[in-house]
């Protein structure tokens, strides 16, 4: 947990992750974030329940879908050519009762080599014991089948990193882990939140990472992809904006939470040399609704072109 101690400091020193004037501080994009103002989410929940849609939304939300999906780069190393991570983000599993137990049925029947949970574990922006013990017991059961990495989000303290690394998860809170498999090697660099916290620190995160060796970027958000290709980045897993969570029968998403071009919302995307994918998250949070927008755990499939 040095990294974790490390960085808690330096955040705390800045006045983010430990101040409540930050709640209220508004986003670079000069939008106040609605998660922060709770009662703005009144109309649009009278609105489904009164046309009869929120049960509905709520059962969406729980058929948790198990995505198979390739990522192909002619930089992959020979023996990481099918190496498989299960990536679940964006759980915000306190009060989403079902939701866990939606879970331990894709983990039980899913295949893989590695697991990372990709950040926001709480529903609003505070650590309540739900999500504490409901983490604590996914944890269990992931770690009972493979190595697990996690990362922070928009919506997590530095307590819920602490509750995970004492569970045996390893944090990659700007910070990075190299992986060894027939005389090859791959490394994972994780970062902190940048949406909300400006937490990330990408030459913390990189540091002693040999340049030549195949860098899988694990990030909250997609937003850091230009960053991301500059360093060198060869693949990026993310999460965060939800799909959109509530689209229309089309997919669109009238609303998101991210900066970024449209094709980076949801799916694979690629960016100079860098290709990427964007999880619809797990769970759901502000509206435990889903409409259009299934709920996703994404088994990434590492493939080297020929």
């Amino acid at each position: 947990m040095k990294a974790i101690s490390k960085h808690r400091e330096i955040v705390e020193q800045q006045g983010h992750r430990y101040s409540s004037r930050h709640r209220w501080q508004f986003r670079r994009s000069g939008e106040r974030l609605v998660e922060h103002l709770p009662w703005l989410l009144k109309l649009p929940e009278c609105f489904f329940k009164c046309l009869g849609l929120w049960q509905a939304g709520r059962r969406n939300m729980l058929d948790v879908q198990l995505e198979d999906i390739e990522l192909v780069s002619k930089r992959l190393p020979d023996a990481f050519d099918g190496f498989r991570i299960l990536w679940i983000s964006d759980f915000h599993i306190g009060p989403l009762d079902g939701l866990l137990e939606k879970v331990f049925g894709h983990v039980e029947q899913a295949e893989y080599d590695i697991c990372v949970l990709g950040g926001d574990y709480c529903f609003w922006h505070r650590t309540d014991d739900d999500a504490i013990e409901r983490m604590k017991r996914l944890a269990a059961v992931l770690l009972g089948k493979s190595d697990v990495y996690g990362l922070l989000g928009n919506h997590d303290r530095y307590a819920m990193a602490e509750v995970l690394d004492q569970a045996g998860v390893r944090m990659l809170v700007n910070d990075n882990a190299m992986i060894e498999k027939a005389g090859d090697n791959l490394t994972l660099i994780g970062v902190d939140d940048h949406h909300y916290f400006y937490g990330d620190d990408f030459d913390e995160a990189m540091a002693g990472v040999d340049p030549k060796t195949f860098k899988l970027l694990l990030c909250h958000s997609p937003e850091q992809y230009i960053k991301a290709a500059q360093r060198g980045i060869d693949a990026y897993l993310c999460g965060h904006t939800h799909g959109g969570q509530i689209c229309l029968p089309n997919g669109f998403a009238p609303v998101n939470s991210a900066s970024v071009p449209r094709k980076m919302l949801k799916g694979p995307w690629q960016y100079q040399a860098m290709v990427g994918y964007t999880s619809r998250g797990v769970g759901a949070t502000g509206l435990p609704l889903r409409f259009n927008c299934p709920s996703e755990i994404s088994l990434i499939t590492l493939k080297k072109t020929r």
